[in-house]
């Protein structure tokens, strides 16, 4: 279920990418687009400009950041009706989350790990966000502050500009040999970023 779920999120971020894409920081104009990114901690420079893209399709919202030289992204995939300022849990409903009837499955997930590469990097590099009480692990906050009217030049998409940060616990968590429970294996990792992109509605 991991596999497909990861394979998911990253054919979207890829497919936002050819639309919606810029090297971050680049400049300094109103037109230019950002992400910043606290990982555990650490600024992440920014240098080189990564690759950030975004885009809303099918009631979801997806970032995009990519550094080769960082050796990072992160992806995040938030279920939203429509793409308006407000608070959104970002959670995989699958494997160790302890969904209900009350915490809906809407097929989002936010995932950090190495920069993709052929082959991919091993499953236990990858971290991601859960609604797991029993683990103590919650869902990744993303918080939409702004959406405006912005035509990004050269896009095939009507675009808007969105700003906004997110915040949140990610881990690699593995189900034990021969049992139903689940475990934290390895190290969370703390993410917490603000950004301000320009995005393709599809």
């Amino acid at each position: 279920m991991f596999n497909r779920s990861l394979s998911l999120l990253l054919a979207l971020s890829l497919l936002s990418c050819k639309d919606s894409t810029t090297k971050g920081n680049q400049s300094s104009d109103d037109t230019a687009q950002k992400m910043e990114l606290v990982i555990d901690g650490n600024k992440k420079t920014g240098d080189p400009t990564p690759v950030i893209s975004s885009a809303f399709t099918s009631s979801h919202l997806v970032l995009g950041y990519l550094s080769d030289k960082e050796d990072i992204q992160v992806s995040i995939s938030a279920y939203m009706q429509d793409l308006k300022i407000g608070s959104y849990q970002v959670y995989d409903c699958k494997s160790a989350s302890e969904c209900n009837e009350n915490v809906p499955d809407n097929n989002q997930i936010a995932m950090y790990g190495p920069y993709p590469k052929d082959p991919m990097p091993p499953l236990n590099l990858f971290r991601i966000a859960y609604y797991a009480p029993q683990l103590g692990l919650k869902p990744l906050t993303l918080i939409i502050t702004s959406v405006t009217d912005e035509q990004q030049a050269g896009n095939p998409f009507k675009t808007k500009r969105i700003k906004g940060q997110f915040s949140g616990t990610l881990a690699n968590v593995e189900q034990e040999q021969g049992g139903y429970n689940y475990h934290i294996v390895g190290k969370t990792t703390q993410i917490n970023g603000d950004f301000n992109v320009l995005c393709s509605l599809r």
